[in-house]
């Protein structure tokens, strides 16, 4: 397969990455202030469901990049070692960041569900648990980082 299609397998593995991020993210943000069990559990749904496309998308963008790399002759630069680096190290911090969270969340609302009693407090308080900004604003910065990299190629 030529460079130019490797690329664009990579870059729809980017659309995917990001989409499937983008509804992990907002179900965060929005479950800071619904305190509905019923609607929490339902944007949690949501999230689950974005689950496959991530990995799939994932699988995309990495073959895609290092078979794009491999056939543009760019791992000889330094570049792209740090983009693939800065992607896995990432992903190795924000993985156990957000599954913590979502778990947490979910382990609260199945106690409600088998008429545990959980105050609203509690319940509060596990949902504010994960830090959602700092989670985004990481993959935010390195998704850009990461741009810059593969667009400047500075090294």
């Amino acid at each position: 397969m030529s460079y130019g299609w490797w690329v664009f397998i990579h870059l729809v593995g980017v659309v995917g990455f990001v989409a499937a991020h983008g509804t992990s993210m907002a179900a965060t943000l929005l479950m800071r202030r619904i305190r509905d069990p019923q609607q929490v559990a339902g944007i949690l749904q949501l999230s689950a469901a974005t689950v496959s496309a991530f990995y799939i998308s994932t699988l995309l963008l990495l073959v895609g990049g290092i078979a794009a790399g491999i056939r543009g002759q760019w791992f000889t630069q330094g570049w792209i070692w740090v983009s693939l680096g800065l992607l896995i190290a990432v992903g190795i911090l924000m993985f156990p960041m957000a599954r913590g969270h979502f778990r947490r969340v979910r382990m609260v609302l199945e106690l409600m569900a088998s008429g545990t009693t959980v105050s609203r407090d509690d319940f509060s308080r596990v949902l504010n648990s994960g830090n959602p900004i700092l989670t985004a604003g990481t993959g935010f910065v390195a998704l850009l980082f990461i741009v810059y990299l593969m667009v400047m190629k500075p090294f």
